[in-house]
């Protein structure tokens, strides 16, 4: 048998089913989005509300120096528009500057100025409350040295000015201080890890949903006939197999570099692209089992985004997987995203992605095989 024609035939067949690729088209751009959102780099957009209870002037000058930081978008209003904004993720944390900030500012008392709610799932956005804590401090430094400047015998109102002047421009420089808060629900470093790079998780996740759908052709295997014919020819059934599902592997590897782009890591992007490769061939022997007990497209068409969520979600592509034990953890060694998500999470992953990347692939083998025969019967 000619395998290059298989490839080549395969391969013009694929790029003339519009609707596969508008598939992989869509799953790129969702994951490029998600992978742009998921950034924790750029804050500039995330709004924090500011509530001013204060009953005396310095509480305004907090908000005013809070409205200038560039890292959040601060914001004021009522304490009960801002609990609303937090209910409906439209805020990601509040600071309520309390009635007697200014009081206490002017008695040196620092103690209680401001109380802060940080939404304890959004771990990325936590260190607000070092601008919170640093432009508070920038308020007490500046009442305080007004206070002191006033004490000097003589002083005028025009180097008061000018007192003002320059504190404001030492604010505008960098932080004070840095503090570690202590959150309730403080999420781990390793949950930052598992929630991180939503993107390129989810372009695998989705992926594997192309790979069924584009591989409608699988379905033959499953029915005897594409089995019965090559078998005549005595050609191998594995190479036959490989050069069909050559061209979709190919087009979802190209699918994933300009998420990669949209959602860089520290790991190597080669060895991604690498692990992802070795995560598409154990997709693609997943594929062909359920393509294969599918039989046809209308019920690949049903069964093909149960499987992939389901196969996504056991894999811990989509969401951290649940300690039961460790029962979990051991089960979704048979998936291939759980050797991907490793891959990702820069942890070793290449011995168990060969190894369940070829199990599956000897068991999409050997289920159509075994259905082959049963339809012979």
């Amino acid at each position: 048998m000619n395998y290059a024609a298989v490839l080549k035939g395969r391969a013009r067949a694929l790029f003339m089913d519009v609707s596969s690729l508008s598939v992989i088209v869509i799953v790129v751009l969702v994951c490029i989005y998600m992978a742009s959102a998921g950034k924790t780099e750029n804050v500039s957009e995330i709004p924090v509300a500011v509530i001013n209870n204060d009953s005396g002037n310095l509480g305004e000058k907090l908000v005013t120096i809070l409205l200038k930081e560039e890292e959040y978008t601060f914001y004021e209003t009522t304490e009960e528009e801002a609990l609303k904004a937090i209910a409906k993720s439209k805020a990601q944390g509040m600071v309520v500057i309390k009635p007697d900030f200014t009081q206490k500012i002017l008695d040196e008392n620092i103690d209680s100025l401001v109380d802060v709610t940080v939404m304890s799932d959004k771990y990325e956005f936590d260190n607000f409350t070092e601008f919170v804590m640093n432009d508070t401090t920038k308020v007490w430094l500046e009442t305080y040295g007004e206070k002191k400047l006033r004490e000097i015998e003589g002083v005028k109102e025009e180097e008061v000015r000018s007192f003002h002047e320059q504190t404001e421009e030492v604010w505008n420089g960098d932080s004070l201080i840095n503090i570690v808060p202590n959150l309730i629900g403080e999420v781990s470093e390793e949950e930052k890890e598992e929630e991180s790079f939503s993107g390129i998780r989810w372009y695998a996740a989705l992926s594997l949903f192309y790979l069924m759908i584009s591989g409608i052709w699988m379905c033959d295997y499953g029915s005897g006939k594409l089995l019965k014919r090559a078998m005549g020819k005595n050609c191998n059934i594995a190479l036959l197999f490989l050069m069909q599902s050559l061209p979709g592997l190919c087009v979802a590897t190209i699918g994933l570099i300009p998420v990669l782009v949209a959602e860089p890591t520290k790991n190597n992007p080669v060895l991604l692209i690498t692990a992802y490769i070795i995560y598409a061939f154990g997709a693609s022997g997943l594929a062909l089992v359920f393509c294969s007990l599918a039989g046809n497209l209308s019920n690949l068409v049903l069964i093909a985004p149960v499987v992939s969520l389901a196969a996504s979600l056991m894999s811990g592509l989509l969401c951290k997987l649940p300690d039961w034990a460790g029962f979990w953890e051991i089960a979704s060694v048979i998936f291939p995203g759980r050797w991907f998500h490793k891959a990702v999470l820069g942890q070793s992953f290449i011995i168990g992605a060969i190894v369940v990347t070829a199990i599956w692939f000897a068991l999409g083998m050997l289920v159509s095989w075994l259905l082959s025969i049963v339809k012979k019967k």
